[in-house]
């Protein structure tokens, strides 16, 4: 279900401002970052200063997974200890709750991980396979997360009918076409589909070579990546903190409708 954000009253920005970094300072992150995303609103003129604080503070967090990014602050899993949990696609930044984990490849470190290697976690067992074709049981898993998978398959109708036949419930996310355009991630990440949410069905479209070549230039992307400046910075928060625009999120349960259309 989605997570509702906290408000507050910030009409003393300072002391919000106090509360925020002490919520941080506890590990209370997403009260944190709701109340920085509230700051931003209240006081425009502070808010390069009040983002790219923001993005200090998002460095120093001691898991850097899309789940402790940005994912929590927008959904509740509600997922119980003695639940299993299979992360399709977990790469070398594992969800943290899964309890099996599986990739394409493990040893090939450019399938969607820029070179870098696969991330094992003790006691957690390991499947190489392929998402259209998964080695698992009916409804094996009560929690199926795929995050940034999608994208990049060659048929997204096989791999979704597999995440629903071996899960009860699950999370999917993908980049929206919006973010592969402008980032110009499309191409390095040999990303193949655009993924919509509409009336809680996705839409997978089939990008065009334009789509693909973007903005052919990694400017944005490396402004988001390795900021220099405040204003980098603050761009870079805004990336995490409006995470739900920029990508095409779904929490699910029994089933979820798609729609695939090919060039």
């Amino acid at each position: 279900m989605h997570r509702q954000k906290t408000f507050y009253d910030v009409s003393d920005g300072q002391k919000m401002l106090e509360y925020a970094r002490n919520c941080m300072d506890e590990n209370d992150y997403n009260v944190a970052l709701d109340i920085y995303e509230q700051l931003s609103y209240a006081y425009p003129k502070q808010s390069l200063e009040i983002l790219a604080e923001l993005y200090e503070q998002y460095k120093k967090l001691a898991n850097q997974d899309r789940y402790t990014l940005y994912q929590s602050r927008f959904y509740e899993f509600r997922i119980n200890r003695t639940d299993k949990v299979l992360d399709v696609g977990s790469g070398h930044k594992p969800f943290p709750f899964a309890t099996h984990l599986s990739d394409i490849s493990l040893k090939d470190h450019h399938y969607g991980r820029v070179g870098k290697p696969f991330k094992y976690v003790e006691d957690k067992p390991v499947f190489e396979c392929n998402i259209e074709k998964l080695p698992f049981e009916n409804k094996e898993f009560d929690f199926v997360y795929c995050s940034h998978v999608l994208e990049h398959t060659a048929n997204p109708e096989k791999a979704c009918s597999e995440i629903i036949r071996i899960g009860k419930r699950g999370f999917i996310e993908t980049p929206t076409r919006g973010k592969d355009i402008w980032l110009n991630t499309a191409k390095i990440s040999n990303h193949r589909w655009s993924v919509e949410k509409i009336h809680n069905k996705l839409i997978f479209s089939e990008y065009t070579p334009k789509e693909i070549n973007a903005m052919q230039n990694n400017i944005l992307l490396d402004m988001h990546m390795s900021p220099q400046t405040i204003r980098e910075k603050a761009f870079s928060a805004l990336i995490y903190l409006k995470a739900d625009i920029i990508n095409t999120m779904l929490l699910w349960e029994n089933y979820f409708d798609y729609e695939v259309r090919w060039l």
